[in-house]
């Protein structure tokens, strides 16, 4: 954990602290590890594109801001390979999108969205399933369910109804078997007709009605003409003139006419397997992606003027390359929903997603979407010190927990060895630490699902995680090296809560006190007890030396055959559980801020706005007071004294943009909210209106933070100077001092002539030491800012080259001049 000076600027008292940063502690010990993009799937209106990874996680984007506004964790064993989405009215004009997934299991699931869980099964009947392709929209009649057809591993395509109204899908009919496994299958826009294809090597046309098989096309090896060398389709696509178009595992992507199976067009552009094929909207331009980590284009050529000449009506346009391993999801959104034009959203192997424009694709370069996906859980306290150790500023080390999957760890972070140095060191010198970060606890889910919320209290006693199904608490106890243990660790007992508390989507505990705020999906909150539920039940996990004190007191080895005993135990597991009831209590809901006349508009505008969780971000103010949840891109206070909602925040903006970060000053007087379009606004907690410092700034923040590279998702409040604020994205960050004047000069900000391409990111010391607005750009992701001391920050990155480390190594190619 190497440490590097930051700045100082002294303001104008000498005897006020410093607002500026002290010490910045860049961990890179997070063995952060995000998963392979596998499936992509957009809705019908375009509002929302949906990325399947392979560990089983679901994300969400909003396409409009490129905002992941939802993540469904999965489970440890799961290994998924396709996901749909299927729109279905919801009556009043408004449209919401049902999401489906399957993979290597068999099984078809639909997800229940609104509780982040897995919902309604269906077994496929055929084993793995490797696509699903729902019917087009504009197939389905009004009085009529979404079909959705499965390639299937034994061979055959199967069809299943989405019937509304009721969840999970219906087993309709099955087309007959073909030999191998079928990998791929298309819809005709008929919707009459249904396209297949697998390691067989032939295209089936199917016809849906009678379930007989109208045209098999045997493809070659790309010269033109059959070739007794089958080839493996991985990806079919069925153009708006019934052109069947096929990509292989021999790297060809070919042209068939869908009437009478002859050869349009090949091409071997790829140097290996095709994956993955889109088509524009009106079917001129078909989109190719594989193996070999480029996304070509190919273009629909005008019929020409005579026909003597032999016409190919398909030409090689331009590939692209912002990928660096293999691209395994494609996808095209269209609808409403996007008035400026089609997008094609690209997953591959780096686990990056990248957005193209489609009728702009050799004019505009394609976006990263999300520099950092799937960050872990993250969350750093300051405990107090072991019993027995007189409490001292210097002797309270940070600990910082670290919650991704199935997994939570928990370490303690050391002090730098800056002490032998004479005199400060320069600013970006890399100062080695004292000793190696201290692992304390490392926890495993035991159900195997996802963790989605995680917390650790400020006093090192409790720790708290959930996934999808429950909430597990567990009381911490510090223990120093033994003879069986060389390092200092921490021992955890499990405490039982009561068994009507729902999972958690948001966990935060209370500071100053023993009670943990859980937020569920459903917008609940509930204020919990843990010494009253430690006290109320005893079935717990206990620690080893409570376990040797049961095993000395002959606890488990009496054997009770007695009914009045049994009466008792009875009698007394009801006291217990009414004693753990009473520990919990429940805060005002948020999830009735919904039936709000302005959130319903928001629910009817697009299928995002359906699907969006009630509460996204919720954070809580370092003296306890406060509570800020956001729902549904607004912000409300509550007061956690007297458990009342109240205020509801000023949009940030009009229309207001999603929120990605929310924070408390270290004073705990101001909330200070972040949106997408990096609008900052601080508001009194007191008051709940925008404070002088926003009032003046709103409208004129610098240019270079509206363009910082990311979204802000980390605030650190300075405990020295609470008006110092450290924003930090995944690829740079902003140190603004609200107290201060703010200069919004930009040399980058005029409009005026052509901007210059930068060839690489500005060091940290781009820009003047102490200046108001300072951008450090970071070379490195970003993955969590902190304060850990009032005059220490910690910023948790991870290289992703140590990431691909772990990834299997792209498709070699040469390059010129080596």
């Amino acid at each position: 954990m190497p440490v590097q000076r930051g700045s100082k600027r002294a303001r104008t008292d000498d005897d006020e602290p410093s607002a500026g940063l002290i010490a910045l502690h860049r961990s890179r010990f997070i063995d952060w590890q995000p998963a392979e993009v596998v499936a992509l799937a957009a809705s019908g209106d375009g509002s929302v594109v949906a990325a399947a990874r392979e560990d089983g996680d679901i994300e969400l984007y909003e396409t409009t801001t490129s905002h992941c506004f939802q993540r469904l964790p999965g489970h440890k064993d799961s290994c998924l390979t396709c996901v749909a989405l299927v729109d279905e009215e919801e009556g009043k004009g408004s449209t919401t999108s049902r999401l489906f997934s399957s993979g290597l299991d068999g099984v078809l699931l639909e997800w229940d969205v609104e509780h982040r869980q897995p919902g309604t099964a269906a077994d496929s009947l055929g084993g793995a399933v490797w696509q699903l392709a729902p019917e087009p929209g504009a197939c389905i009649k009004s009085d009529a369910d979404a079909r959705i057809a499965a390639a299937c591993d034994d061979g055959c395509a199967r069809i299943f109804i989405a019937q509304s109204g009721t969840p999970g899908l219906t087993y309709s009919r099955s087309l007959p078997r073909v030999e191998g496994r079928t990998l791929a299958v298309a819809w005709h826009p008929s919707g009459k007709v249904l396209a297949t294809a697998g390691t067989d090597g032939c295209i089936h046309l199917w016809s849906l009605d009678t379930c007989h098989e109208l045209l098999r096309i045997t493809t070659g090896d790309g010269s033109g003409a059959a070739s007794s060398q089958q080839a493996c389709i991985w990806t079919l696509l069925v153009l708006r003139d019934g052109t069947v178009v096929s990509g292989d595992s021999s790297g060809n992507v070919q042209f068939w006419d869908g009437r009478f199976g002859t050869l349009l067009a090949g091409f071997a552009v790829h140097q290996a397997d095709v994956l993955q094929l889109a088509g524009s909207p009106d079917g001129n331009m078909v989109f190719a992606a594989g193996v070999d980590p480029q996304v070509a284009l190919f273009h629909r050529l005008p019929a020409p003027s005579s026909s003597s000449r032999k016409h190919v009506p398909w030409a090689y346009l331009s590939s692209k390359r912002p990928h660096t391993h293999d691209v395994r999801a494609m996808c095209i959104a269209q609808g409403k929903a996007l008035p400026q034009g089609p997008r094609l959203f690209t997953g591959s192997n780096d686990s990056q997603l990248f957005n193209h424009s489609v009728d702009r694709y050799l004019k505009e370069h394609p976006f990263r979407v999300n520099a950092c996906p799937q960050p872990p859980l993250l969350h750093t306290v300051n405990p107090a010190p072991p019993p027995g150790l007189v409490e001292e500023e210097e002797a309270r080390p940070a600990w910082l927990l670290c919650a991704q999957r199935t997994e939570v760890d928990l370490w303690q972070l050391v002090d730098t060895a800056a002490a032998s140095q004479a005199g400060p060191p320069a600013e970006g010198v890399l100062l080695p630490p004292s000793a190696p970060p201290e692992h304390l606890l490392k926890m495993e889910a035991a159900a195997g699902d996802h963790i989605s919320a995680a917390c650790v209290s400020g006093d090192g006693r409790w720790l708290a995680y959930s996934d999808s199904r429950r909430i597990s608490c567990f009381s911490l106890e510090r223990r120093e090296a033994d003879e069986v243990a060389p390092e200092d660790y921490v021992m955890p007992a499990a405490v039982q809560l009561p068994a009507d508390v729902p999972p958690a989507s948001h966990l935060a505990f209370r500071p100053g006190s023993h009670e943990l705020i859980a937020c569920a999906a459903d917008g609940t909150l509930r204020l919990i007890n843990l010494p009253a539920c430690q006290h109320a039940g005893h079935s717990g996990q206990p620690t080893d030396a409570g376990m040797a004190n049961g095993i000395a007191n002959g606890v488990g080895g009496a054997h009770h055959d007695s009914e009045e005993d049994e009466g008792e135990e009875e009698e007394q597991q009801g006291e217990q559980q009414q004693e753990k009831q009473q520990a919990v209590q429940a805060l005002r809901a948020v999830h009735d801020l919904q039936y709000k006349s302005s959130l319903r508009r928001d629910r009817q505008r697009n299928a995002a706005r359906r699907l969006m969780p009630l509460v996204e971000l919720m954070t809580v103010s370092p003296d306890g007071s406060w509570l800020a949840v956001s729902v549904r891109q607004r912000v409300y206070l509550l007061n956690l004294n007297s458990h009342k909602l109240v205020h509801s925040l000023p949009p940030l903006a009009d229309p207001q943009p999603p929120i990605t970060a929310i924070s408390f000053t270290a004073d705990s007087t101001t909330l200070v909210v972040v949106g997408s379009t990096h609008q900052l606004a601080a508001y009194s907690a007191a008051t709940g209106q925008p404070t002088d410092w926003s009032a003046k700034h709103s409208g004129s923040l610098p240019p270079k933070l509206l363009k910082m590279p990311g979204n802000i998702n980390s605030i650190a409040s300075c405990p020295l100077a609470p008006s110092s604020l450290f924003l930090a994205s995944s690829e740079a960050a902003c140190h603004i001092d609200m107290a201060a004047p703010l200069t919004v000069d930009d040399a980058d900000g005029g409009s005026g002539g052509k901007r210059k391409r930068r060839r690489s990111k500005p060091s940290a010391a781009s820009e003047p030491v102490g200046t108001n607005c300072r951008m450090l750009y970071c070379a490195e992701p970003v993955l969590h800012a902190a304060y850990v001391a009032p005059d220490a920050l910690l910023v948790v990155e991870r290289g992703w080259s140590q990431v691909f480390e772990k990834v299997a190594a792209p498709m070699y190619r040469h390059r010129y001049g080596t």
